[in-house]
């Protein structure tokens, strides 16, 4: 595993222990149930509400950004190709001493395709705006995107179609270190 990997493990076991220590239970995610993954671990069903207890399952998919790479005709930053294909899981409410958000994970293959297709919608607004290429990682509750800029590997705050106007860390292995999950839903 690499380091961008063990450090969303980390982040992934902090949030299980905080689910257990404040809730006293996994992780749960509400769903349609035609959108099942292959982090859950159990079912709840009543008349209201259809959820499921997750756990972030390893994937080790590397090959997920090669129709991206193929279309763009560029390389992916290798800690992207990390982070969204390291683990099946649900997106994990952040804090972070920049920016709070959601951290985007991969519930299921076809949340998978939705990613891809939204991050070449991205990628190519960034292009055609010639502005350097960057994708996000996270969504803040502002118009504002945490981002892997391409070239540099940082993590940045970036609006929409504008240069990013911060760097939030370093690395991605830096920003997941330095963040907390938290129980606060996203929106």
């Amino acid at each position: 595993m690499n380091a961008v990997t063990l450090a969303l493990e980390a982040l992934h076991q902090r949030y299980r222990n905080l689910w257990l220590n404040e809730r006293g239970e996994a992780p749960r995610a509400e769903f349609d149930r035609a959108w099942p993954s292959p982090c859950v671990q159990q079912t709840h069903d009543n008349e209201d509400v259809f959820a499921y207890h997750w756990q972030a399952k390893p994937r080790h998919s590397t090959s997920l950004f090669a129709p991206l790479e193929q279309a763009l005709e560029v390389t992916i930053h290798p800690d992207l190709i990390a982070f969204y294909g390291g683990f099946w899981a649900d997106s994990i409410p952040i804090e972070h001493p920049l920016s709070d958000g959601l951290l985007l994970q991969i519930w299921n293959q076809e949340d998978e395709q939705r990613l891809l297709e939204n991050q070449l919608g991205h990628a190519f607004a960034r292009l055609k705006g010639r502005l350097p290429l960057s994708f996000f990682i996270a969504c803040t509750h502002s118009e504002l995107n945490i981002c892997l800029d391409n070239q540099s590997g940082e993590i940045v705050l970036e609006r929409p179609g504008f240069e990013a106007h911060k760097v939030v860390a370093a690395s991605l292995e830096q920003f997941l270190l330095t963040s907390s999950p938290c129980l606060d839903h996203y929106g």
